[in-house]
C-alpha cells in the first residue's frame, strides 16, 4: 500500500471521528494500522479496525501530540 493511500485513510477516519478541528486529536497511519491520538476518554472507539487495518486507541495524550505538533 502506498503513504498516500495510508494518509488518505487516516483523513478519511478523521473526517469520520469528527477530529477536524486539530485540537481534539489526529489520525496518524503507520505501516501497520492507524495510531488516534485524542486529548480525552473517547465514546466512539468501538471501531477496532478501519480500512481491514488495525486502529489502536490512545486517549488523554498532551494537546501537543493530540494537535499533531
Amino acid at each position: 500500500m502506498s503513504d498516500s493511500y495510508m494518509q488518505e485513510q487516516a483523513e478519511a477516519l478523521a473526517q469520520h471521528l469528527r477530529l477536524t478541528d486539530s485540537k481534539t486529536g489526529h489520525v496518524e497511519a503507520t505501516a501497520d494500522g492507524f495510531h488516534v491520538y485524542v486529548r480525552r476518554k473517547w465514546p466512539g472507539k468501538q471501531i477496532t479496525s478501519w480500512d481491514g487495518l488495525p486502529v489502536e486507541w490512545h486517549e488523554n495524550v498532551g494537546t501537543h501530540k493530540a494537535a499533531n505538533r
